[in-house]
This record gives C-alpha cells, structure tokens and sequence, in this order.
C-alpha cells in the first residue's frame, strides 16, 4: 500500500467513517459490560462458505446477547450485506481513512464482540496491515481478543495461509464445513496447538434445506423460536435440529475462549 498506510499510533486515534454500533442498540449498563471478543470470519479462497459461516455465527450471537457489531469486507457478489442488510457495515481498507476507520472500531474494549466477513481478495491486506500496526498485540493489550475463523479446504493456497496467520498470534479457528470438504479429512494439514482453537465442525446442510434459507433469507434464530410459516413444517424442524447442532459448536467455543482468558488472567 505503499506510503500511504496505517502505523501504529493511527490504531489508537479517533477516526470517522464507520459507526462504533448500531444506532438501534442501547448503550450498556455500568456492571454489565461483557468481555470484548473480535472474530474474523475468512478464507484465502472464495466458494469455502465463509459468509455462510459468518451468519451463523451472528446468529448465535444475538441469540442471547447485544447484537455484535459486523463489518463486511467483500467486494462484490453473496455478500454478508446481502444477508444482514440492517446489521452489516460495509468497510473497504483500501485507503488510509478506511483502515483506520475500521481498526480503530475493532480495538474499542467495549464489550460488544466484532465479527468482520473477511473476503479472499482483502484477505492479504487486512492481515498485512494488522501485522505492520501491531494490531493483535494492542488488542491483547486492551483485554480484546482476536479470534480468526478459517474456513478450512483442500487447496495448498488455503493450508499455507492457515499456517502463516497461526504465526501472526492470534486464536486461529480452523472450520470444517462437510459440504465443502465432501468427507475429506484435513486435520492434519490444519494442526492446533491450543486448546482454544479446537476445530469446529459444521454438519452438511442438504441442498433442500440451503436453498430454504438462501430463498427466504432467514435469520438461522427464527427455526428456534418459531416455525416460518412459509417454510414447509417439516423442512423448518429440519433446520432447527441442524441450527442446534450449529450453535452447539459455536457455544462450546465460546466456552474455550472464556476458560482461556480466565486463566490467562490467573482467574482459574
């Protein structure tokens, strides 16, 4: 990028361009603030359902809590927009203002968790600016924790990208989705070395059930509260058994991560 990039100090300054929440949501009470988590939903590949990822993931978040904050970082085509159009930010750092602008939002201890829908073509830059800015050691710094999501696949790009983000200091995730990796079995290529980062597995969603969802564009909560009255009674049941499942993974992450920082802090 040039001269024209983000250096440590434009981190902690005040930048415009991106709001620090949704108008909509209320201001927390003093007492109640939550532990700040930052998740970066990504893949150095397109077509590995790292968007699909990314909404679920959003959903089980506002199931029980404050909407998260969502960027998304896709340039164009089943954007997370495309999806939460009332809940995602679009970003783009491909300027100065639009980086600091977002990572300025991003090291806010607020305890509103983040989830940026990272794309492959911003995969590169986003990291590389997060390296040359210290990003993940600030964050750490503020009792913020940054969590990346790596939608696995097979191809050698996606493994060495895989490999050279663990180096970076982040809790790197690696998700295996069975409707991309069509009984593959990677965990090899896609090694852990922290009990945080125990792989999450998400069950294939048959073609039937997808296209309900993509169709219809609901949000994965509402198979768990209520049935969709246009979705047929046996296809919404479906979905709520697989969505349970979803959630399931996502909770016991969240777990992980709890126990990770209890103990890093010398709290268990």
């Amino acid at each position: 990028m040039g001269e024209e990039s983000v250096t440590a100090p434009a981190v902690a300054a005040s930048a415009s361009g991106l709001p620090l929440r949704p108008p909509s949501e209320p201001v927390r009470a003093a007492g109640t603030k939550r532990s700040t988590f930052v998740f970066v939903v990504t893949s150095a590949r397109p077509q590995v359902g790292k968007t699909f990822l990314a909404r679920l993931l959003i959903d089980f978040l506002r199931r029980d809590r404050a909407e998260p904050l969502a960027y998304d970082l896709n340039p164009s085509g089943d954007a997370l927009s495309d999806y939460l159009p009332q809940l995602a930010i679009g970003a783009d750092i491909g300027d100065i203002r639009g980086q600091m602008a977002l990572f300025d939002n991003l090291i806010v201890d607020d305890g509103v968790t983040k989830v940026i829908d990272l794309g492959n073509a911003s995969f590169g830059p986003f990291f590389a600016i997060a390296q040359k800015i210290g990003f993940i050691k600030e964050a750490l710094r503020r009792s913020i924790e940054p969590i990346v999501l790596f939608a696995a696949d097979a191809h050698p790009v996606a493994i060495r990208a895989y490999a050279d983000l663990r180096l970076q200091g982040a809790i790197v995730v690696p998700v295996f989705n069975e409707a991309i990796l069509r009984g593959r079995i990677l965990h090899e290529q896609y090694p852990v070395a922290r009990a945080a980062a125990v792989p999450l597995h998400i069950p294939e969603l048959v073609p039937v059930l997808k296209e309900q969802v993509e169709t219809f564009r609901y949000s994965f909560i509402d198979f768990q509260d209520r049935l969709p009255l246009a979705i047929p009674s046996e296809i919404s049941l479906e979905l709520r058994a697989w969505t349970r499942r979803v959630f399931l993974e996502f909770r016991e992450l969240e777990m992980r991560l709890l126990l990770t920082k209890a103990r890093a802090s010398g709290g268990v």
